[in-house]
């Protein structure tokens, strides 16, 4: 009937407006509205807007009747069959019946009361109001007066004798005048109450949490006065506002309790995992999808197998097609060779890969060109398949072992109730082809439309509900929550398919349909009364007063203008030993005012520190207040978690300086953050260090020299490619973006290459050894690494790295600098190594110095190239474009000045700043210099900080103290491990000055005098 529609032809597909037709539909049906009663008052209306949304339901209606016709019943008409077969039964002649607890009816129920009256001996109806054949609409029992009427025709149209009304006027269940006297002058002339108020609270909290904590402690004390749970109810207006922190407080308090309300499932545990086999055929085997699903916990993987798998994923950005092949590349990223270790671990990666494809490829092929009936089929054997059943079955009995029956049971109402909407797509298949995303629509729409009620665990609890669907059973106490202007009572609005107008117009032309507009008003003030005058001893009324709150409503107001006298409570942030309820929150109590020095804050933590199950708790809460120190205390242990006899690469004394607790996350729990296989500025770096190694390593400097910039661009590409090949894998897994992000290196590549070539030029200095590894000596590793000696007999011994070094030799001396490629613009301050910082290249260039190494010598500087290069403006001239790159690519670090100032020269011939951080002026030589006996005392100090370093280590200290300085202000900002830990009161950072390379060079001297 879609092209038949007017107004909504456009609007069918779309979920909401399928739930606001079912809404209208089920309301049609209930007042007793037929497909003719729609068109005439689709025909009699006089807005074109009303007419056609009028004529689009009854289509719909209509089609949807003719749809079930003989075949299926709708809920919506059980009420009109049962009426129709009343008709054909005597069931009530000669039966006395009582209909109690009502506040009206809808057209549907009155037909079967139309029943009830004319076979029944007698029928008793009570109602609450005291103004019956009042026709005021606004007056407070103003619906429950027009249904007294409505009833009453009704009863005259079957020519039912009616008695004379029976007035109930004392109130029977408040058992003192204060309740008595609300009831009476709720929402009514006032009659103030004079008296001292003692059984009426009313509270003004801060928040939700200050509300229910209020609400938990006042119900404790009762409890303790011999008040059952059962006698006391809890009664908000809005339930889903309250619940999480009404459910926690209460567990805080130790309060039983029954909660009415009935939950959706469409968080469940099953139906979530239906939904995510819907988005992974939709969306093509995303990889968020398919780890959603398996984290349903409803497969075979567990919790390891499913971070491993999706680890890899990550690293190397598995999505679509991808999933479907086995997966070859390294677990550990870019790699020259994959390990056996490797091989094994990506075997069991391949298995889980095999396991949840396999299973999903066979779903997504058997939704394909299909009707609903054959989804369901596929849905109902692929949770078979991944044995869905078996682990709900399994999660129920492990939820029913810790005493969570309720729970238990809800997971194979969960699982039938699936399997019921599964069956009704089937039947209500009509042959048709739907695509995946249409089932899933409708799918969604039945679960949104199916709910669980609670079952009470035990009869002793107290009760929990929204004040339109609660029923109170006389409470002895009863605690109304959330009195806030618009909340309760709520501000109502007609909504869906028919606006406020629209049912105004419908009224007036005597359509009648559920109430609208001043008539919702008026049951919502009903509600509030029935909440406030349901108990029969005491009554707490709370509201909350904070900023993003609004004022109090009438229920607080009426009580204060009925009782003049009451006083509102508040929390004043004094607690009293009175407020202090449970263990639980006595201990809250203390954690948050645990550095107080009151009487009160002592009493309990002696309280607490006799009670053996809170003595970590309290343990926790001490340490966050003394701000300790972070210390491994048993030395032992941190022996044995960072090695008697360490061997590290020169780069952890950086972290370890940077901040101990960082360093012991990261090489004592080895734990890391989860990195991706792309090209980042780390993999950009690699880059770099390959092809400079490779090209001037294999060229050689001396022929370096003499090429052109045709022959440099050509080399570059060559080594570049090389790289490729041999370090990313496999080339057709690697993206468009990757490649050509991978493949523009090209050209800032060989600027830095002519760069290079350019310095070699003006220098003596020759390259002779690439990425030399300092280690054991051997073969692979050929310089031998220093070793340090602890004062506790373990050692020390530095491994690493040399990008490049070179030489030069002069009347027999060789004179030795080491160089590091740097991608990044990170400057270069000699004030670091005072702190530990920016050791690693001083400490290469000493080991190699003082080893047995054809490359030792005497040690001639520390140079920082930079082998990448900014984006600049094009509109800059030219002149200021050259000073711009020669500051750029000048090398940082520190050169040796000799006694004939020769050393520097022969790094650069025109000293003129321009490759190395030195020029001449004057005949003197100004920069970055330093004399041998500044290097002696650099490598004193360093040597210092690394025996200080593990010390330290062996005494357990990894305190969280990051290095602050003009340089180095972001170490906790950048830190993979700040979640960690943050969990101290004060972090004091490492603060210290950078003085300039002059002070420095006068500080290890002083340093030394002092020593």
């Amino acid at each position: 009937c879609k092209d038949e529609l007017k107004l909504f032809s456009k609007n069918v597909n779309n979920n909401a407006f399928i739930s606001s037709a079912v809404r209208i539909y089920d309301e049609m049906k209930a007042c007793r509205v037929s497909y003719d009663d729609i068109i005439s008052a689709s025909n009699n209306a006089d807005k074109v807007i009303l007419s056609e949304k009028l004529h689009d339901i009854a289509l719909i209606m209509s089609e949807y009747d003719n749809l079930i016709k003989d075949k299926y019943t709708d809920p919506a008409e059980e009420l009109t069959y049962l009426y129709e077969k009343l008709l054909t039964l005597d069931y009530f002649k000669g039966r006395t019946v009582y209909i109690d607890g009502f506040s009206g009816f809808v057209a549907q129920e009155y037909k079967i009361i139309e029943v009830i009256l004319k076979q029944a001996k007698s029928v008793y109806i009570t109602f609450c109001s005291d103004s019956p054949g009042n026709n005021d609409e606004y007056d407070l029992f103003s619906y429950v007066n027009s249904n007294i009427e409505i009833l009453t025709g009704v009863a005259k149209k079957e020519n039912v004798k009616i008695l004379p009304p029976v007035y109930l006027t004392e109130n029977h269940r408040a058992k003192n005048d204060e309740l008595r006297s609300l009831e009476k002058n709720m929402y009514f002339i006032k009659t103030p109450y004079e008296k001292e108020v003692k059984n009426i609270s009313i509270y003004r909290a801060k928040s939700i949490v200050d509300e229910c904590n209020y609400v938990s402690s006042e119900i404790s004390k009762l409890m303790r006065q011999g008040i059952n749970p059962s006698d006391i109810t809890v009664i908000c207006r809005d339930l889903d506002k309250y619940q999480r922190e009404l459910q926690f407080s209460f567990s805080k308090y130790n309060i039983p309790y029954f909660d009415d309300e009935r939950q959706s499932i469409s968080s469940q545990p099953c139906v979530m995992f239906i939904n995510f086999l819907f988005r992974v055929c939709a969306y093509y085997f995303r990889s968020d999808d398919i780890f959603s699903l398996l984290k349903t916990a409803l497969t075979a993987l567990d919790t390891e197998s499913i971070s491993t798998l999706e680890n890899y994923a990550f690293m190397w950005n598995i999505n679509g097609n991808k999933w479907k092949s086995n997966f070859t590349e390294s677990t550990r990223g870019f790699v020259d060779k994959i390990s056996d270790s490797d091989k094994k671990a990506l075997d069991e990666i391949n298995k889980h890969r095999d396991y949840v494809i396999s299973r999903l490829e066979k779903f997504s092929k058997s939704v394909k060109n299909t009707d609903a009936k054959g989804i369901s089929r596929a849905i109902y054997y692929t949770l078979l398949d991944f044995s869905v059943d078996k682990k709900i079955k399994e999660l129920a009995v492990s939820l029913d072992k810790s005493g969570k029956s309720a729970l238990a049971v809800e997971q194979g109402r969960v699982w039938d109730l699936i399997m019921n909407i599964l069956n009704e797509l089937a039947v209500l298949s009509l042959d048709e082809k739907v695509s995946i995303k249409e089932y899933s629509k409708l799918f969604n729409l039945m679960i949104a439309n199916e709910d669980l009620g609670n079952v009470p665990i035990g009869l002793d609890n107290v009760q929990l509900g929204s004040a339109d669907r609660i029923r109170c059973n006389n409470p002895y106490a009863c605690f109304v929550l959330g009195a806030n202007d618009g909340e309760f009572p709520q501000n109502v609005y007609s909504s869906g398919l028919l606006t406020e107008a629209d049912r105004v117009k419908l009224i007036d032309d005597n359509f009648k349909l559920y109430s609208y507009g001043e008539t919702l008003n008026a049951q919502e003030r009903y509600f509030a009364y029935m909440a406030v005058s349901c108990a029969s001893n005491r009554l707490y009324v709370s509201y909350r007063n904070s900023v993003d709150d609004t004022c109090e409503s009438s229920i607080v107001s009426e009580i204060k203008d009925t009782f003049p006298t009451i006083e509102i409570k508040s929390n004043n942030g004094c607690v009293t030993l009175d407020s202090l309820e449970t263990d639980a929150n006595a201990f809250e109590f203390l954690a948050s005012d645990y550095d107080d020095n009151s009487k009160m804050t002592a009493a309990l933590k002696q309280y607490f520190s006799d009670k053996k199950e809170f003595e970590n708790r309290l343990d926790a809460v001490n340490n966050l207040s003394i701000n300790p120190v972070m210390k491994i205390n048993n030395k032992d242990l941190a022996r044995k978690l960072f090695k008697n006899d360490m061997y590290l690469s020169a780069s952890r004394i950086e972290d370890y300086y940077n901040c101990a607790f960082r360093y012991f996350c990261k090489f004592g729990l080895n734990v890391r953050p989860r990195t991706k296989a792309e090209m980042n500025a780390m993999q950009t770096g690699t880059v770099i260090h390959f092809v400079l190694e490779h090209l001037v390593k294999d060229v050689t400097t001396k022929t370096l020299v003499t090429l052109d910039r045709a022959q440099v661009e050509e080399l570059t590409e060559k080594y570049l490619k090389l790289f490729f090949d041999t370090k990313m894998g496999d080339s057709e897994q690697l993206g468009a973006r990757f490649k050509y992000r991978f493949m523009r290196l090209s050209k800032m590549l060989t600027h830095v290459v002519l760069r290079l070539r350019d310095e070699f030029m003006n220098s003596d200095f020759e390259a002779k050894a690439f990425e030399l590894s300092i280690g054991d000596g051997s073969e692979n590793e050929e310089v031998k690494s220093k070793t340090y000696h602890l004062s506790d007999g373990g050692t020390i011994r530095i491994k690493g790295s040399i990008d490049r070094v070179d030489t030069y030799t002069e009347n027999g001396i060789q004179y030795v600098r080491v160089v590091d490629y740097k991608s990044g613009t990170k400057d270069f301050v000699l004030s670091d190594i005072l702190h530990g910082l920016n050791l690693q290249m001083f400490v290469y260039l000493f080991t190699l110095c003082e080893s047995d190494n054809e490359l030792s010598g005497v040690e001639a500087g520390v140079l920082y190239m930079h082998a990448a290069r900014k984006v600049y403006n094009t509109e800059r001239n030219v002149k200021n474009f050259n000073k711009s790159d020669n500051d750029e690519f000048r090398m940082k670090g520190i050169v040796l000045n000799d006694e004939s100032h020769s050393i520097a020269e022969h790094m650069d011939r025109e000293l003129s700043n321009k490759y190395i951080p030195v020029s001449v002026s004057n005949g003197e030589l100004k920069g970055n210099i330093v004399s041998l006996a500044d290097l002696g005392r650099i490598s004193k100090k360093i040597n210092e900080l690394i025996v200080s370093m593990g010390d330290n280590l062996h005494m357990g200290y990894i305190s969280q103290n990051p290095a602050d300085s003009p340089h180095h202000d972001k170490t906790c900002e950048y830190c993979d491990y700040k979640d960690v830990c943050m969990n101290k009161k004060e972090i004091i950072p490492n603060l210290f000055d950078e003085p300039s390379f002059e002070d420095t060079i006068k500080i290890l001297k002083e340093d030394e005098e002092n020593a």
